[in-house]
């Protein structure tokens, strides 16, 4: 059984923004697409694919512009 403990949301941060941003991407794509166990939409799936093609081309907001 996992056990559960607190981290300040501060500290999830700064630990995200200390990773690469493939790695970024791959822990959204689990997290956020792939746990939904239910089917993405026409419209869900071809967004999906836009933003990882933008992804791909650099057409990315940064960090620091997110503060």
């Amino acid at each position: 059984m996992a056990k559960t403990i607190l981290i300040p949301e501060n500290s999830i941060i700064e630990m995200l923004k200390a990773l690469p941003q493939d790695t970024l991407v791959d822990i959204f794509s689990k997290t956020l697409v792939r746990s939904d166990i239910s089917p993405l939409t026409a419209e869900e799936e071809a967004s999906y694919k836009k933003a990882l093609k933008e992804y791909e081309k650099g057409e990315v907001i940064s960090w620091k512009d997110l503060k």
